[in-house]
């Protein structure tokens, strides 16, 4: 992978200097000091002693995390840095995978966010999650809002924070990972992905519009679920509770420490505070228009 002396870029809200040129992430103003809230290094990882073999995740603590893929061994610290060993032979496009998905994703929830497997867009200033399995249509659903002219705050994760007035989602960067097939199918206005690998069945395409520099209220998360027609549904609390739960995108660092027991009261926190619906639809690309039709019906309505 193509490594840069020191290149600064910005992802959700923090300043991110990298040894690694990652060129999903937009850049930023290097600090007059050259400091920045998080660092991307490349250094020699020997693999944790106490990692288990099968697993490509191992917290040493609620501070200390290591990912264990056979692309690269990566070590996140304190919320503050990334040291990235990689294998010889990894393509670029792999990596960066690697470092703008899990590796970020796991700094986030050092730095205190509630760190939801969905991805995000934002609706007449008001976001919106799509939670569900992997495969269900996260993505899909965003891309077909993106299409719809709403903005896409996120992909495959939402970084959540919860102040006096509620939760509130901050976006993430101006990317997405996409199916080369979709994007010739229904034309979303995103640019074309950089320095790709055949081998990566999707790609980071750039989104043309501009991310809020501002957290945005979360209004509603959807779980997404397969049926035979367009439909909302509501859910029982404790559903909702063990849907965040199971859908934490740091699951595997809750057996540290104290973070199981103030995940799942984050959860409940949010679940007072948000409306979470089931959507229902079938898989068919072609009614994706009436998707978001749904969702924005669903948004307009009132409660009882």
């Amino acid at each position: 992978m193509a490594t840069v002396s020191t290149a600064t870029y910005e992802a959700f809200g923090l300043t991110v200097r990298s040894a690694f040129d990652v060129p999903e992430l937009p850049p930023a103003e290097t600090e007059p000091d050259g400091r920045a809230d998080v660092t991307i290094t490349e250094e020699r990882l020997p693999r944790p002693l106490s990692a288990d073999s099968e697993s490509t995740f191992h917290a040493v603590d609620e501070r200390e995390y290591y990912l264990l893929y056979d692309a690269a061994t990566v070590r996140i610290l304190d919320g503050t840095s990334i040291a990235v060993d990689p294998a010889s032979d990894v393509p670029s496009e792999v990596l960066r995978h690697v470092l703008v998905g899990p590796a970020l994703n796991h700094l986030l929830d050092q730095r205190g966010y509630f760190v939801l497997h969905a991805s995000t867009v934002s609706i007449d200033g008001r976001a919106v999650a799509f939670v569900g399995e992997s495969g269900v249509g996260k993505t899909t659903t965003a891309m077909a809002c993106l299409l719809d002219g709403h903005r896409v705050l996120s992909d495959d994760v939402a970084a959540i924070t919860l102040d006096n007035a509620g939760p509130v989602v901050r976006s993430g960067y101006p990317s997405m990972k996409l199916d080369p097939e979709a994007v010739a199918a229904f034309d979303p206005p995103v640019e074309p992905p950089e320095q790709v690998h055949s081998g990566r069945p999707r790609h980071f395409y750039g989104l043309r519009h501009d991310q809020p520099a501002t957290p945005v209220p979360l209004e509603r998360i959807y779980l997404l679920e397969d049926g035979e027609s367009i439909g909302v549904d509501s859910v029982r609390p404790d559903e909702q509770v063990m849907a965040l739960v199971d859908n934490t995108y740091t699951l595997g660092a809750l057996d540290a420490d104290g973070q199981a027991v103030a995940n799942f009261s984050a959860c409940g926190e949010i679940v007072d505070m948000t409306d979470i619906k089931r959507l229902r639809r079938p898989f068919d690309l072609d009614i994706l228009p009436e998707v978001v039709d749904r969702i924005q019906s669903d948004l307009e309505s009132k409660p009882c």
